[in-house]
C-alpha cells in the first residue's frame, strides 16, 4: 500500500470518528430547552436511567461517548469502572507516548538521510516510518475500544438493578391437566 493511500484511509477514518462526536455533540446540544425535568438541555439529554426514586444513575450514553472521546479513560471513570479506566487511560497514554518517540525517530532519521544522502538513514528511515504507521492504527483502535466501551457501559449502567429482588418472583407449581401432572415455571416481571 502506498503511503498516499495510506494517509488517506486514515484521514477518511479520522472524520468518521470525528462526525461521530460531532453527532453525538448535536445530540446533546438538541434537547429541548429546561429538559424533560427542568434540570436544562444537556442534563436532560445525557442523563441515564432513573431508579425508581427518580435519581440518575449514571451518565447517558451520548455524554459517556464524548468523554471517553474528549480524554482517554474519562467515559469508563464516568460509568464508574475506576479499574478499566486505568487500564483504558493508560494503554491509550503509553501507544500515543510510543507513537510520539517513534515520530521523532522518523523526522530524524530522514533529516539525517537528507544531509548526507547515506542508505543506512534511509533504511532507519523507512523502519521508523512502518513503525510509526503502525502505532497510528493501534492508536486509533485503542481510541475506539475505549470509546465504545464507554458508551455500551452507560447502557447497561442500570442493568444489575433489573431482575428478581425476591424468591416471590419465581414460582415452581405442579398442576393437574388430562390426567397427568405438569410442572410450570413462572416469573413475575
Amino acid at each position: 500500500m502506498t503511503r498516499a493511500k495510506r494517509t488517506a484511509g486514515a484521514a477518511t477514518f479520522a472524520v468518521v470518528v470525528l462526525l461521530t462526536v460531532a453527532h453525538a455533540a448535536g445530540q446533546l446540544a438538541a434537547a429541548p430547552e429546561g429538559g424533560v425535568d427542568g434540570r436544562g438541555p444537556v442534563l436532560a439529554a445525557t442523563r441515564g436511567d432513573s431508579t425508581p426514586g427518580g435519581a440518575s444513575s449514571g451518565p447517558g450514553p451520548a455524554q459517556a461517548l464524548v468523554a471517553s472521546a474528549a480524554y482517554p479513560g474519562l467515559g469508563q471513570l464516568l460509568n464508574d469502572s475506576e479499574y478499566k479506566a486505568a487500564l483504558v487511560g493508560g494503554v491509550e497514554a503509553f501507544l500515543i507516548a510510543r507513537l510520539v518517540l517513534e515520530d521523532r525517530r522518523t523526522r530524524h532519521a530522514l533529516r539525517l538521510y537528507n544531509e548526507t544522502q547515506d542508505s543506512r538513514y534511509y533504511d532507519e528511515y523507512s523502519s521508523s516510518f512502518d513503525t510509526r504507521q503502525t502505532l497510528i492504527w493501534w492508536v486509533v483502535v485503542a481510541a475506539l475500544y475505549g470509546i465504545a466501551d464507554a458508551y455500551v457501559d452507560a447502557h447497561l449502567v442500570s442493568f444489575d438493578e433489573i431482575g428478581p429482588t425476591s424468591s416471590e418472583d419465581w414460582s415452581v407449581a405442579p398442576t393437574r391437566a388430562d390426567g397427568g401432572l405438569r410442572i410450570g415455571l413462572a416469573c413475575r416481571f
